[in-house]
């Protein structure tokens, strides 16, 4: 039991320095996307020191990725109770906070939209260079209505300010408001900006990759390029093989398809998204569906990784591939189980239709 915590205080300790910040492994793995690796060190850590405020920050972040919609508030408010001084504990709570009021009616949405400004603008006030809070601050002004703070110009001076610490976040975020004022031109060129401005970029090659994947400008040469480029950046991430086995499944490429998702489970183990991103095209055209059938069966095999579509979601989505193969009580069946995973699944939908 000793060697067992001193392994987990080694992990929580050992930290190393990403983008100017320092960061634990937690924080490094949440980064590269490995949601349940990080869950095991944050909630061993929790129960060894439940006041710790950065165990309490990641763990608000962690049931977060993973939908759950009551844990990451309290946790995220006792990270900044704990500590009132660290900029991204008030920007988790923040991000909580939005979160929250994507599901709020207008009044509770008027409150929160407030207390997350009030967050934000800490975050912002203790570390000016957080660049997670100015795309946090960009998106709110983008999306939030005018009543409760949202202001175009005032996202775009955002944007400003994240290219002045950050180029290829500058560029990232230009795209990102081009794209909202439907300006797929410019969101291109930004795009390819920010991999001219930074080649070894995982996330803006990734970024262009999944621009090309779009139905209204769809380039899946470049799409699998770019991709590609990212996998030799980066194997152990699951982005770069999702995008090639949407781009292969579009393509009809059946042969790289069934060995990018193979690479990607061996590499991956952890994250089984590139077999639902895939199913999911070749349902939306209509093709393969056997195929499609056998690739939501593997997905379901394990846990969803943290914000990959969910357990839920791949059940209803499995129900349509059975639907359209006239197997209506096994689809019936899987739009069951999605309900009782969540109740607001689209699900409810398909039965009432199927009825």
């Amino acid at each position: 039991m000793r060697r067992a915590r001193r392994i987990i205080r080694t992990l929580w300790l050992l930290g190393g320095c990403i983008c100017g910040y320092a960061q634990s492994v937690p924080e490094r793995l949440i980064v590269e996307g490995h949601w349940k690796q990080a869950r095991a060190i944050v909630e061993a850590r929790l129960r060894e020191a439940p006041n710790d405020p950065l165990a309490n920050f990641l763990f608000s972040q962690v049931r977060n990725a993973f939908g759950d919609r009551d844990a990451p508030l309290p946790a995220a408010e006792k990270a900044v109770a704990l500590d009132g001084h660290t900029a991204k504990y008030h920007r988790q709570l923040a991000e909580v906070l939005g979160v929250a009021a994507q599901h709020a009616n207008v009044l509770q949405q008027a409150l929160l939209a407030r207390r997350f400004r009030k967050e934000i603008d800490t975050a912002l006030a203790l570390d000016p260079r957080d660049t997670q809070a100015w795309r946090d601050l960009m998106e709110f002004y983008l999306l939030a209505p005018g009543i409760i703070g949202g202001d175009e110009a005032k996202a775009a001076i955002a944007a400003q300010r994240l290219g002045a610490i950050d180029s290829v976040e500058g560029l990232l975020a230009q795209s990102r408001l081009a794209e909202y004022y439907k300006q797929p031109g410019k969101s291109e060129e930004f795009l390819r900006e920010a991999v001219r401005a930074e080649p070894a970029s995982y996330r803006a090659r990734i970024a262009l990759a999944q621009f090309y994947l779009a139905p209204a400008h769809r380039n899946l040469q470049d799409a699998e390029r770019h991709a590609h480029d990212a996998l030799t950046l980066d194997a152990t991430r699951v982005d770069a093989y999702t995008v090639l086995a949407e781009a292969y499944a579009s393509g009809e490429k059946w042969s790289e398809l069934d060995g990018i998702v193979a690479a990607g489970a061996k590499e991956v183990p952890d994250d089984l998204a590139p077999y639902y991103r895939a199913a999911d095209r070749l349902l939306s055209a209509d093709r393969d569906l056997p195929r499609a059938e056998r690739y939501l069966r593997t997905y379901l095999q394990q846990e969803p990784e943290g914000n990959q579509p969910s357990a839920a979601e791949a059940h209803w989505k499995l129900g349509l591939v059975l639907e359209k193969q006239a197997r209506k009580s096994e689809a019936a069946g899987e739009w069951r189980e999605a309900l009782r995973l969540d109740p607001r699944s689209p699900a409810a939908h398909e039965l009432k239709r199927g009825l």
